[in-house]
């Protein structure tokens, strides 16, 4: 008897270790293939910007679909105006170095399940614009989206390109932790400066750790 019992605790043991490794490995995969699909929108992503901005410039010709360009491997699609990235619109790049950050950023305004998929803009005039624009990501503890975001520290550059075509450098000035119900730093004054917010939850999900940057 004693025995089925140790027999049986190490059964449930084993498929508990088992499930716990599958969940881990689940999580580094999903980071490995999202990252590997932003990385490989992002090396087409300049090329695409001129792109669209010559498409801009030029007379549509509908019979030969001339504005129109797809890529599915790779999640690119331009069609007119407008830049998608896993069928969500993109309205910009954001490079974080120091912490080997890259991605899509995408428009959260006109559908919040963007950020299952890339980090994106919630609030404010439009990224490299002036005033203070948020952008908000998951952080996953494998790292993924904003999970290394605590990492930032005041000093280090945020390079910000839009869909014009300009790549800005911001200076983060402020990181702190709020609660979730203090939305003060969507609000705030920039006295017309060019600002970006970086918003995510922090590991307990009560809090938000904000990273405030500025164009100097």
């Amino acid at each position: 008897m004693y025995n089925k019992i140790l027999t049986g605790i190490l059964v449930i043991l084993v498929i508990a270790i088992l499930g716990t490794l599958g969940y881990l490995g689940y999580g580094y995969y999903k980071k490995y293939m999202l990252n590997s699909d932003a990385e490989d929108y992002l090396e087409e992503f300049d090329t695409m910007v001129v792109q669209l901005n010559n498409n801009q410039d030029t007379p549509e010709e509908p019979e030969e679909d001339q504005n129109n360009t797809q890529n599915k491997d790779e999640g690119v699609l331009i069609s007119g105006d407008q830049a998608t990235y896993k069928g969500f619109k993109v309205v910009g790049k954001l490079e974080m170095p120091t912490i080997n950050i890259r991605y899509p950023i995408l428009d959260v305004i006109t559908h919040a399940n963007a950020i299952e998929v890339s980090v994106g803009v919630l609030y404010g005039p439009g990224v490299n614009r002036a005033g203070n624009t948020v952008i908000i990501g998951h952080n996953y503890n494998n790292g993924l989206f904003f999970g290394k975001n605590k990492n930032l520290k005041e000093g280090d550059k945020i390079y910000i390109t839009d869909m014009q075509g300009n790549k800005l450098e911001y200076t983060i000035y402020s990181k702190y932790y709020t609660p979730e119900s203090d939305t003060s730093y969507i609000t705030r004054q920039t006295d017309g400066k060019i600002e970006v917010t970086l918003v995510t939850c922090d590991a307990t999900g009560k809090n938000r750790l904000v990273v405030c940057a500025r164009v100097e």
